[in-house]
C-alpha cells in the first residue's frame, strides 16, 4: 500500500524551526523577523470513530469471447464495512493575506466490528429476487487516509470569514475475510456453506478525490472558534482489486477502474485552553459514488470477461484531537 505524508505538517515543522525565511526587510545585521511575516502553525493528535462502508455492485452489461450481453444490475453486491477507529495526526499553517494550508493523516487502530455481506440476484426471469446470502468476518484491515489543501480568506466580516481553496484526499482500504455462512433466501441447492476459518476473499480499494471548496469561519469567544466547508469534487477516481481464492481454477481475480462524484461536509469546534494548548471536537460526512469497467480472470487460465461496476462509500465519523499553537 502507497503512504503519502502531509505537506502541512512538515511544512509547520521547518517554519516554526526557521522564521527568518519569511522575513521582508534586512538590515547589515541580518532579517528581521515579525508576527505578520511568520507562519502561525497547529499540530495536533488524537482518535476518530469512523462509522459507514464501502460497496461495490456489479451487472450487465457483461462482455465475454467478444459477445456483450444486456441485461439486469446489479447481479452481485460486496458491502465491505468500515466501522473502526483511526488515529489522526492534523497540521496547519497559516500566513499572512489570508492564506492557509491544513492536512491531516489517518491510520486504523482497529478492525471493522461488522461482516462483509455478499449477496446475488442470478433468477434472470425475477432479478429482484434474493438468490444467495453470506457474511464474511473482517480477518485483517488496513486504512489510509490523507488530505491537504490550500485555503485563501475572501471576506471577513467582525468575528465571521469565508474562505474557498483546493484541495486532495487519498484513501486506501483492504480487507481480508473469512466466510461465516453462506446460503439461499429463495431455497435454490447447492448454495448451503459454512466457512473454514481461512481465509476466503481480499479486496482493496482505493479513492483519489481532488476537489474544491467553500467554509466559514467564527470566533465565537477569545478561546472557543468554530469552523466548517463542504468540498466537491467532479473528478473522484477509483480502483479495486477483489481475489476470491476458493473460487475454481486456481481463484477468480476481478479488478475494476472507475471515476465519479464525491462531496465532504466538515465541521470542528477549537477550544484553547492555554495560549499553547488546544483540544478540538469535530464532525466529517463523505459520500463517494464512481463507476466503469471491472475485468475478470482466473488465476490459472486469464481473462474471460468484463461487466460494469458501480461502487459508492459512506463515511460518517467523529473525532476529538489534543493539539499545539505555535
Amino acid at each position: 500500500m502507497k503512504r503519502k505524508g502531509s505537506t502541512a505538517l512538515g511544512l509547520c515543522l521547518t517554519l516554526a524551526l526557521t522564521p527568518s525565511a519569511f522575513a521582508t526587510t534586512t538590515d547589515p545585521q541580518g532579517p528581521v523577523t515579525t508576527t505578520e511575516n511568520v507562519a502561525k502553525c497547529t499540530i495536533s493528535i488524537g482518535t476518530e470513530i469512523l462509522d459507514g462502508d464501502t460497496t461495490y455492485r456489479i451487472g450487465y452489461p457483461v462482455t465475454m469471447d467478444g459477445t456483450t450481453y444486456q441485461g439486469y444490475f446489479p447481479f452481485s453486491e460486496l458491502k465491505w464495512p468500515l466501522d473502526v477507529v483511526l488515529a489522526r495526526l492534523d497540521g496547519s499553517a497559516t500566513f499572512s493575506g489570508g492564506w492557509r494550508i491544513k492536512g491531516y493523516l489517518k491510520k486504523n487502530l482497529t478492525d471493522p466490528n461488522g461482516n462483509m455481506e455478499d449477496s446475488d440476484w442470478i433468477t434472470d426471469s425475477n432479478p429482484s429476487q434474493l438468490d444467495v446470502y453470506s457474511e464474511s468476518n473482517i480477518s485483517s484491515f488496513d486504512a489510509f487516509i490523507v488530505d491537504i489543501d490550500v485555503e485563501y480568506t475572501f471576506a471577513e466580516v467582525k468575528n465571521f470569514s469565508f474562505y474557498g481553496g483546493i484541495g486532495y484526499q487519498y484513501q486506501n482500504f483492504s480487507f481480508d475475510a473469512n466466510l461465516i455462512n453462506q446460503y439461499s433466501p429463495s431455497g435454490l441447492a447447492g448454495f448451503d456453506y459454512t466457512g473454514d476459518g481461512t481465509v476466503g476473499i481480499t479486496y482493496e480499494i482505493t479513492y483519489q478525490m481532488p476537489y474544491v471548496l467553500l467554509g466559514t469561519d467564527l470566533q465565537v469567544a477569545d478561546n472557543f472558534s468554530l469552523t466548517s466547508s463542504i468540498a466537491f469534487s467532479p473528478f473522484v477516481k477509483a480502483s479495486d482489486e477483489d481475489h476470491h481464492l476458493k473460487r475454481e481454477y486456481g481463484g477468480k481475480v476481478t479488478k475494476s477502474d472507475m471515476d465519479g462524484t464525491g462531496i465532504m461536509f466538515n465541521l470542528s469546534g477549537k477550544y484553547n485552553f492555554t495560549p499553547v494548548w488546544y483540544s478540538e471536537l469535530g464532525f466529517q460526512a463523505i459520500k463517494i459514488d464512481v463507476d466503469g469497467n471491472m475485468s475478470q480472470s482466473y488465476v490459472w487460465y486469464g481473462y474471460f470477461g468484463s461487466n460494469k461496476v458501480e461502487s459508492e462509500s459512506t463515511q460518517i465519523s467523529g473525532f476529538i484531537n489534543v493539539g499545539a499553537n505555535f
